[in-house]
Formats: C-alpha cells, sequence, structure tokens
C-alpha cells in the first residue's frame, strides 16, 4: 500500500491497519518521492532458526534463562 504523508497526518489508523491487521507494508510517499516505508514486526521463529544453524554445523545453544 502507499500514502502519503499528508494522508498518515490526517488519517493515521487507517494509513496503519494494513501493517496492524494485515501484515503488509505501507509505503509513505512526499511529492511522489517514496520517503519511507512502515513495516509489520516480525516474531523469529526460533524453532526455524534452529533448524537453519544446524544445517551449517554443530551448534550449542546458551541455556534459555
Amino acid at each position: 500500500m502507499r500514502a502519503t504523508l499528508t494522508e498518515l497526518r490526517r488519517d493515521t489508523s487507517k494509513v496503519i491497519r494494513p501493517v496492524i491487521h494485515a501484515a503488509k507494508s505501507v509505503v509513505l510517499t512526499e511529492h511522489g518521492e517514496e520517503v519511507a516505508e512502515i513495516l509489520p514486526k516480525v516474531r523469529p521463529d526460533r524453532a526455524r532458526a534452529i533448524e537453519l544453524l544446524t544445517a551449517i554445523g554443530p551448534v550449542r545453544l546458551p541455556a534459555r534463562r
């Protein structure tokens, strides 16, 4: 999705809603130029990370707190 800085100021919740609820990014523009991007925060998948690391070679994990 694309939005202008003016749209962001006028209706922030409408611009941010796709980021929060649909995990989509929003590109912000000013005078037609892309100036920023709002991205959803992605939680790391610990199991997938361990799987990828073990594919490389032996891995020793620190104790969990």
